[in-house]
């Protein structure tokens, strides 16, 4: 539902189409592409269950996902964590998981029933759990910790396709001034522009915070295993693979080249090349590597303020808004 905002938008300039484009030619074939690895993903682990088939599969995934991560509207505003769950802080995706295959819970043999199981047991971070720890992958064909896999990895799918599905016939509809004012409200251009500006601003910022920032820790007390992903080696890429999808959101939001907001991607590009472990590991006894991802941070930084100043000051959205209305 769409929350009355809290933010003002004085456009300098026209509000342009581009909400369509970016919705048309980017949102729904991303949501349609994700939807379509991870039926991939279902039917693959289906197939053959072991952590070596499913590795590609589950990366491939991943991918998809972060081209959407940031947009928390519609479906996606209370579905995030069916996909991932994480920051997981007290460790409830291990016990869960664990706790499922002591028991040999006869849940994993029902679609229906796992549909409403805890978030922790759920989504990417419980594949790549069950995949990539050392504590879980020894399973073999005939285990149960194989039928787990298989389950979550069809939840998984029939969860992306449900979202991909709001977006397309519900949300997006209703971001192009659809809404007939009784069942749907009625959204005009400015409201959905300054909308989806305000996911990519605080999308960038969510990403310095939690990608870097946790792991980075301080000088003397790094937490390399908050990073995100780390045990399937994506917490370089997840930065890295983020960034570029809102850089390319902000493009096709504004229709116009963006010069500062490009630049400082690229020197993003170029400190991520000098990163050696793209799990972050070696921050603990590595200063360089510590460094790298403090820079990695400004140049994340950098990003936003390019955005800010490239969309937000150019269109006349103050700076004042609520990054979480506009669902």
């Amino acid at each position: 539902m769409i929350r009355a905002t809290l933010f003002t938008i004085a456009f300098a300039t026209p509000a342009a189409a581009n909400v369509d484009s970016l919705l048309n030619d980017y949102i729904l074939p991303s949501w349609d592409t994700f939807a379509a690895s991870a039926a991939t993903m279902a039917d693959a682990t289906a197939a053959d269950c072991s952590p070596e088939n499913v590795a590609p599969y589950y990366n491939d995934a991943f991918d998809h996902w972060l081209n959407v991560r940031n947009l928390k509207l519609g479906p996606t505003e209370n579905g995030t964590l069916n996909i991932e769950f994480w920051p997981d802080d007290r460790g409830f995706i291990p016990r869960t998981l664990a706790d499922l295959i002591a028991d040999q819970d006869p849940i994993a043999y029902d679609a229906d029933e796992y549909a409403t199981m805890s978030i922790a047991a759920r989504g990417l971070m419980s594949i790549e759990m069950l995949v990539f720890d050392d504590r879980f992958n020894g399973y073999g064909a005939d285990d149960y910790t194989c039928d787990l896999l298989k389950q979550i990895t069809a939840d998984f799918s029939a969860e992306v396709a449900r979202q991909s599905n709001g977006w397309a016939n519900d949300y997006a509809p209703i971001m192009l001034g659809e809404g007939d004012g009784v069942s749907t409200p009625v959204i005009d251009e400015e409201h959905a522009f300054a909308t989806f500006y305000t996911q990519i601003v605080s999308g960038l910022e969510n990403l310095t915070i939690q990608n870097v920032n946790r792991p980075l820790g301080t000088f003397d007390r790094p937490r390399e295993t908050r990073a995100n992903a780390w045990r399937s080696d994506r917490a370089l890429r997840n930065i890295v693979l983020s960034a570029d999808a809102m850089v390319e959101q902000a493009h096709l939001l504004m229709g116009a080249d963006l010069p500062a907001t490009t630049a400082a991607l690229g020197e993003l590009h170029k400190t991520a090349d000098r990163v050696t472990d793209p799990s972050f590991a070696n921050i603990e006894t590595d200063t360089q590597a510590w460094l790298l991802l403090q820079i990695m941070g400004q140049n994340v930084d950098a990003i936003g303020a390019g955005v800010s100043n490239e969309i937000g000051l150019v269109m006349g959205i103050s700076a004042g808004f609520n990054a979480s209305d506009g669902d």
